[in-house]
């Protein structure tokens, strides 16, 4: 992966745990373009969210994984996906 990449995908993430979560990844991580960073930022989700997230994070090094301490609103989740983004 290049050291900037060109497309930076946020994906701001609270309790999304089970198919759907695994859905979105599997559909942004099947795209053509391949030159693109996702940041996703747990937004200190109480299910396995995660865990879920962290899993793919290991297999997949476009993949670029946060997690918040505290809830900080999902406002604050997206301020700081954003400001997490390199592309």
């Amino acid at each position: 992966m290049p050291l900037q990449p060109a497309v930076s995908i946020g994906m701001p993430v609270y309790n999304a745990s089970g198919a759907g979560i695994q859905r979105a990844l599997d559909s942004l991580l099947a795209q053509d373009f391949t030159e693109f960073e996702l940041i996703i930022c747990d937004n200190a989700s109480t299910d396995d969210t995660y865990t879920i997230c962290a899993a793919y994070a290991a297999r997949d090094g476009r993949i670029r994984l946060y997690r918040n301490e505290r809830n900080a609103g999902a406002q604050g989740n997206f301020t700081r996906v954003y400001e997490l983004a390199g592309g």
